[in-house]
């Protein structure tokens, strides 16, 4: 995480009045993203006793065990979740009330500027934190406990993981650097559109000028996912075929074949939407970038943020 990013983030905990409750919430979350990792070994165990003909008894209360884990995973995922979406809905209040009464222009079309700065702000911060709280705290604790996991059931597959998590990183820290390139020139078009678009009706100019930009944007969000999502592809078919091979030759039973792909596929999910938050993140730094650099709000400096 660059120093950009950690001090955007210090900004917005700064901005939180109701921190308290905030990270209670938070908390409660990320005890709730090590259920599913649980879930999925308790499966494949169950699967293994089908397997080996064990008596029904014991499968049977090997699903009830899933049954109960899987509820306390719902209540306290939901739970968490509209909480935190309670405690998001505040933060945007937040973020408005130390910026806006702060504002000092000397015409509307200024006003409206720098509102729609401080509105690309706060949907940014709204976006990042959404995505934060759900999926990216399950990402978070995945792709720290999937390897660990992966090491105890089959070094090779370790091996493995972490190269596809480390080539993945790479690929979307340097997708990432171009995104922020196009944001921030989108984000100026969308000023430009929307503070014209208060004042008069004549905004075709901004109008083509942000979907121009915005076309590059979008092209750019291609590149860059195809680009990952085929990188998943690749390690996801190279670890398939091993499993496969192995369960071939009798080194492995379906039901381990089935625990560790779930877990690559759950790999990939989390990357996904780690990448989904670092491009949220890129947009709350060059949006945070808009309101330091504008005359008209004095709450943020930029001296601080460079």
């Amino acid at each position: 995480m660059s120093k950009k990013t950690r001090q955007v983030i210090k900004l917005i905990f700064d901005l939180i009045q109701n921190k308290q409750r905030f990270f209670l919430w938070t908390g409660i979350r990320f005890i709730s993203s090590f259920i599913p990792l649980i879930t999925i070994y308790l499966f494949s165990k169950t699967i293994n006793l089908v397997e080996v003909k064990s008596d029904f008894s014991a499968i049977f209360f090997l699903i009830l065990i899933v049954f109960t884990i899987r509820i306390i995973d719902n209540f306290t995922r939901i739970k968490s979740v509209a909480k935190l979406d309670e405690c998001i809905s505040d933060i945007s209040f937040d973020i408005h009330n130390h910026f806006i009464n702060d504002i000092k222009t000397e015409t509307k079309l200024e006003r409206h500027q720098s509102i729609q700065i401080i509105r690309n702000f706060t949907d940014a911060t709204t976006w990042t934190l959404k995505l934060l709280r759900q999926p990216g705290i399950d990402s978070i604790v995945s792709l720290i406990a999937i390897p660990v996991i992966l090491l105890f059931v089959d070094f090779r597959i370790f091996i493995l993981e972490i190269v596809f998590i480390t080539i993945y990183f790479f690929i979307d820290r340097y997708t990432t650097q171009h995104y922020i390139a196009f944001k921030d020139l989108q984000d100026t078009k969308t000023e430009s559109y929307y503070a014209k678009l208060h004042e008069t009706n004549d905004v075709d100019l901004e109008q083509k000028t942000f979907s121009r930009h915005f076309s590059r944007l979008c092209n750019w969000f291609f590149t860059e996912w195809f680009t990952l999502q085929n990188t998943a592809v690749f390690f996801y078919t190279l670890i398939f075929a091993y499993l496969i091979m192995s369960v071939s030759n009798g080194t492995k039973l379906i039901s381990e074949l089935v625990l560790i792909m779930t877990y690559i596929t759950s790999t990939q999910t989390y990357l996904n939407s780690f990448s989904e938050i670092k491009d949220s993140l890129a947009d709350m730094s060059v949006s945070v970038d808009h309101l330091a650099k504008n005359k008209s709000i004095t709450a943020i400096d930029f001296e601080d943020l460079v």
